[in-house]
């Protein structure tokens, strides 16, 4: 059964386009709807916390370290700005799931260390997500999410490479 949300080029797209490749548009415009479709899964999954799939994020993060992190390695981590963790880690303390502390050796840095509140909130929320994790790529076997991750990987070097 075809999903009614698919993207599909027009048919004169090479005509149109003749530097373009009809089905690498429709990879890029199908992998951004599921891209979007995943992430607004995701927001609703995290809704009762007063979470957002990157806060979420975060927490899980801190809560696996096992240790505070400096806001830049969160940022490393995510591959996002330190302006963008400064508002998350400040949304997350306004909830009380981190606290910013100094740091002990360098008092020019700040670390961000994850609350109980914070814990309890990740240890309950990850795995309700997971669990749609497993249900939304049960349409693929084993085999066929390894290729896909492989398939993923593949894609993400080439837009890492990519100039333009």
């Amino acid at each position: 059964m075809a999903n009614q949300f698919q993207n599909r080029a027009a048919p004169d797209f090479e005509q149109l386009y003749p530097d373009g490749n009809a089905r690498a548009s429709e990879c890029a415009m199908n992998l951004a709807l599921t891209a979007d479709t995943l992430i607004n899964n995701i927001s609703h999954l995290l809704q009762p916390f007063d979470l957002t799939p990157s806060s979420g994020l975060v927490l899980s993060m801190l809560a696996d370290s096992g240790k505070p992190l400096p806001p830049h390695e969160i940022a490393k981590r995510l591959i996002v700005s330190r302006a963008t963790i400064t508002g998350l880690v400040d949304s997350l303390e306004r909830r009380a799931y981190v606290n910013r502390r100094p740091h002990p050796t360098d008092r020019r840095m700040l670390l961000v260390e994850i609350t109980d509140k914070g814990r309890q909130a990740a240890d309950e929320f990850r795995p309700i997500v997971h669990r749609h994790h497993r249900a939304w790529f049960e349409p693929l076997d084993e085999k066929e999410k390894e290729q896909f991750i492989d398939f993923l990987h593949r894609i993400q070097a080439s837009l890492n490479g990519s100039e333009d």
